[in-house]
């Protein structure tokens, strides 16, 4: 009797455990890809490695996502399932790289290489023959984005240079006050026009005097040439 309520609540703890969803394809992913890579960080274009192993991956979780033989609603169950499907999957393998960017596979019946070709990475064989085709994997972490600085809004600070228009109507605040040298220069400029003004009405005077008396010259002449007559 004990017997037969253990299992059954060892069941029913089975089918509640697993009446969620299922883990998204996407998380399941990151979260095993993170686990399991541990290499240098590129691009995915200069060196094949992570791209290759990335590769895998996918194809193992594409094949398999919602399958019966795993558990997909643990994450900690996939990724112990997926390390021990690529060390199987791998065995005889082994990578061998020079540096230099030429990351090889040998196996006991092939040498594999890789290149890449129109933004994608080709898998060869010792005869050149293509086996395996895949997209270059980034394994560069992005740039977090920078924080604005606390109280800046985006606008000019109060320390940012100005250029002034020269259309500008030159109104000053009743806190700007005019310097010296400012006053000095007004001051000149309005004797030097002064004297100007003076000298002008100098030089003007004796030709309206001489323009006057030409004038009553010439009245005077007319006068006494009627009376004559």
């Amino acid at each position: 009797m004990i017997i037969s309520i253990l299992t059954a609540f060892l069941l029913n703890m089975s089918v509640t455990a697993h009446a969620g969803e299922m883990l998204e394809r996407d998380y399941i992913e990151s979260e095993i890809w993170q686990e399991m890579w541990l290499g240098r960080d590129d691009d995915g274009t200069e060196f094949p490695e992570a791209s290759f192993k990335h590769h895998l991956l996918d194809e193992w979780i594409d094949q398999n996502y919602g399958s019966d033989e795993y558990n997909w609603f643990d994450i900690g169950e996939l990724e112990y399932a997926y390390k021990d499907y690529y060390n199987d999957y791998t065995e005889d393998w082994d990578f061998n790289d020079d540096d230099n960017g030429n990351w090889m596979i040998e196996t006991d019946e092939h040498t594999y290489s890789f290149t890449m070709f129109q933004n994608e990475w080709l898998m060869l064989d010792e005869n050149g023959n293509t086996v395996d085709t895949f997209p270059p994997f980034s394994t560069l972490k992005s740039e977090p984005e920078k924080e604005p600085i606390s109280g800046d809004s985006g606008e000019e600070n109060d320390n940012t240079p100005k250029v002034r228009s020269s259309f500008d109507s030159g109104a000053e605040t009743a806190s700007d006050e005019p310097d010296s040298e400012s006053m000095e220069f007004d001051k000149d400029s309005t004797e030097n026009a002064s004297e100007s003004c003076t000298d002008d009405s100098d030089s003007i005077t004796p030709l309206i005097v001489g323009a006057v008396i030409i004038i009553i010259i010439g009245a005077v002449g007319i006068y006494l040439y009627q009376r004559k007559k």
